[in-house]
């Protein structure tokens, strides 16, 4: 499973959902080899991957600086944050196979912790609650315009999304990606792929008998779940959460049934075949993402004054 991920966070983005939840997310790529004569190019970057590279930073770094500018011109503050962390659960979203991970973090509650405290903190929160009202009220039409309107996205899994085009947020995008509209639509649609990619995985015949050698394993260490997902949520339960020490065994005995029974092999494998097809099912918007995200590197670079203006 990828071992590093990221989350991008935009200032209090309002968006409205309808017959939906999804987590918003953006995906970056790298650059692609030229394949053969004759054969379309798969996407540049694998739908699933959370694994954070330097591009991801730098369109992230970009965004902050046009956000903060856009902001400041509407008489505000804010303050670019640096691109951070996402959830654990994103990190092994099959099972826990990484041991000397779970050794050090068991299922990542220390971490969940220190992230809220990190979010209490945040220099923007604290700014945005400390205005009056009408200010605090005046600051989110700067930021997301005056309502969630002028960008619609039906999803693949059912569902659209609203979100408006005006405000900061709209803004730095827009001078970011060129084309705001394309790009809303392909990258949430691409990021709301990730979580029909792992619905996908765990409904696979594959993964459901491999699963079954993954139970008998957990059983012979003294635990009874049905999934890792049950082993984590146990673990993390926010009425009666694992002690430290219980959570590091539960998580160990995971990574090393994860091994044993060969789920950890098998869901990488499901992950991999199951992101082919819906990179192809969804070429238009996976390609459209690709070539939005590469024009926008170079345009990143002269707004953080990576390289001199033309």
């Amino acid at each position: 499973m990828p071992r590093n991920s990221h989350a991008r966070r935009p200032l209090l983005v309002a968006v409205a959902v309808t017959g939906v939840t999804i987590a918003l997310t953006v995906t970056v790529l790298p650059g692609p080899d030229r394949p053969p004569a004759g054969e379309r190019p798969p996407p540049s970057r694998p739908i699933g991957t959370t694994a954070t590279t330097a591009d991801d930073r730098l369109l992230h770094d970009a965004e902050q600086r046009l956000l903060r500018d856009c902001m400041g011109r509407h008489g505000f503050t804010y303050r670019v944050f640096p691109l951070g962390d996402e959830p654990e659960s994103t990190l092994f979203p099959y099972v826990v196979d990484d041991a000397d991970w779970a050794r050090r973090h068991g299922y990542g509650a220390e971490l969940r912790r220190q992230r809220e405290v990190l979010a209490k903190s945040d220099p923007n929160r604290a700014y945005f609650a400390a205005l009056p009202a009408d200010r605090r009220a005046a600051a989110l039409v700067a930021a997301n315009g005056p309502s969630p309107d002028g960008l619609t996205v039906r999803l693949p899994g059912g569902g659209t999304m609203r979100r408006s085009d005006r405000g900061c947020v709209a803004e730095a995008q827009r001078r970011l990606y060129g084309d705001l509209g394309a790009w809303f639509r392909s990258s949430i649609r691409v990021g709301t792929l990730r979580q029909i990619l792992r619905s996908r995985v765990v409904a696979d015949t594959g993964y459901q008998k491999t699963l079954g050698a993954w139970r008998r394993c957990m059983g012979r260490s003294g635990y009874a779940f049905t999934s890792p997902a049950a082993a984590r949520a146990a673990a993390l339960s926010p009425v009666r959460p694992l002690p430290e020490d219980r959570e590091i065994r539960l998580a160990l005995a995971e990574a090393r049934c994860a091994a044993e029974s060969g789920l950890s092999r098998t869901a990488r494998r499901l992950d991999a075949h199951h992101d082919r097809l819906l990179a192809e099912e969804y070429r238009a918007d996976v390609e459209t993402r690709d070539r939005l995200t590469a024009a926008a590197l170079p345009r990143a670079r002269r707004i953080l004054g990576h390289v001199p203006q033309a």
